[in-house]
């Protein structure tokens, strides 16, 4: 079972426990982006949409990206298996990269191996897994707390290797 979520899939979402106990680093979660400046779907565009991604920092921590390997407060971040196999380069996991600076949006977090990012409290740090070919907060930067819809749990269509649990 595997976190592997494209355009189309079809998920349900615990909408309820972060209610009651807040996300955690490592957590597959689920936000709006209309507070979100810069990304598809913020202000500019006057639309809600809705973007999955891991979260790779909570407030008050500081990341910072070292040979593939997401720091957070300079230790290696561990707490799923997602950070550690983008630490190991393992199988499809190449690891955590710097933000190209060619890209449609300019980079705006850990942009190189001297910058760090310190998130402010109420705020998150969304992360793809597949590091080089994801939008996330490198370029469009933190998701507010109040953005947050819920923890992506099941992926329930299509019918291919990623139907299941959400890790």
């Amino acid at each position: 079972l595997r976190f592997d979520i494209t355009l189309g899939d079809a998920l349900f979402v615990d909408r309820i426990s972060y209610h009651f106990k807040r996300p955690e680093a490592g957590d597959p979660f689920v936000f709006r982006t209309r507070e979100i400046p810069g990304i598809e779907g913020g202000p500019q565009d006057f639309v809600d949409k809705y973007y999955i991604k891991r979260i790779g920092g909570i407030g008050g921590e500081t990341l910072r990206i070292d040979n593939g390997t997401l720091l957070v407060n300079e230790k290696p971040r561990d707490e799923v298996p997602a950070f550690e196999r983008n630490a190991q380069l393992e199988g499809e996991y190449k690891g955590y990269v710097y933000p190209n600076s060619n890209a449609r949006f300019p980079p705006k977090l850990l942009t190189d191996k001297d910058s760090s990012a310190k998130i402010p409290e109420g705020s998150f740090v969304a992360l793809g897994d597949n590091s080089a070919n994801s939008l996330d907060s490198r370029y469009w930067g933190f998701v507010p707390e109040n953005s947050v819809v819920g923890k992506a749990i099941f992926i329930y269509y299509p019918f291919t290797k990623r139907w299941g649990l959400a890790e």
